[in-house]
């Protein structure tokens, strides 16, 4: 294992980590790591791992999901991807990022307010094509998401988060094929990152235990501001 390869699995094992405690986190955490490594590992190889790892969390997690918002919430993811291809053509990343950003922290802001909107089918699909949207844009998927199950058991959200992940990582790894910018090369490239992945996924497994139900729920919104708070930086800058 060469030096660079060996830093991208300690990157991925990092994200992977947290993606599999709290629900969210991967792609901000290792996306732009890895980019800083080699230019190879992302966003494609990166993608390709964070599907894998979805898959992982969504085994036996079955029990644990939402189903009931499933019926809107995939359409709603749907509709964003559309919605965040036409508007990725329209907004400057400066718009986008800031609009995204505030939405997110002010989903957050009201939650810890006490003034989350309890989940119904309307709401369900707002999360969904604010979560497909942004993730089209911007590579991140999760905050969205993680505004819409700050209310619920930590189980409960990461199981769903999951399972949307596999829906989105699929699609993103789809239209990313059908630019040309994922093949042959991008496969053995996220194939290689799946050591550090499995590292990450396993830890979390079995340190899960050992971390409350309170500290996942806030470390879920914590990532979910943190990104939004990248967003807006970015935007300003």
């Amino acid at each position: 294992m060469t030096p660079e390869l060996l830093v991208a699995n300690l990157i991925v094992c990092l994200a992977g980590f947290v993606q599999t405690t709290t629900g969210v986190g991967f792609a901000m955490i290792a996306v732009p790591m890895l980019l800083l490594v080699d230019l190879k590992y992302a966003p494609g190889p990166a993608l390709f791992a964070m599907l894998f790892l979805a898959i992982a969390m969504s085994i036996g997690a079955w029990n644990d999901v939402d189903r009931e918002a499933f019926p809107f919430l995939f359409p709603g993811l749907a509709v964003g991807t559309i919605v965040g291809s036409v508007l990725v053509g329209m907004l400057s990343e400066q718009n986008f990022g800031l609009v995204f950003g505030l939405i997110v922290l002010g989903g957050i802001a009201l939650g810890l307010m006490g003034y989350a909107p309890e989940q119904t089918p309307r709401v369900d699909a707002a999360g969904g094509v604010v979560s497909g949207a942004m993730g089209t844009m911007s590579g991140i998927h999760g905050p969205p998401l993680a505004v819409l199950y700050q209310r619920a058991e930590p189980t409960t959200a990461r199981a769903t988060i999951a399972f949307v992940f596999v829906v989105a990582s699929s699609l993103s790894l789809i239209s990313l094929s059908a630019a040309g910018l994922f093949g042959r090369q991008e496969v053995v490239a996220g194939l290689s990152l799946l050591p550090g992945l499995a590292v990450g996924f396993l830890l979390a497994r079995s340190g899960r235990q050992f971390i409350s139900d309170g500290a996942a729920r806030y470390g879920m919104l914590g990532i979910a501001a943190v990104s939004a708070i990248v967003l807006i930086i970015r935007s300003l800058g």
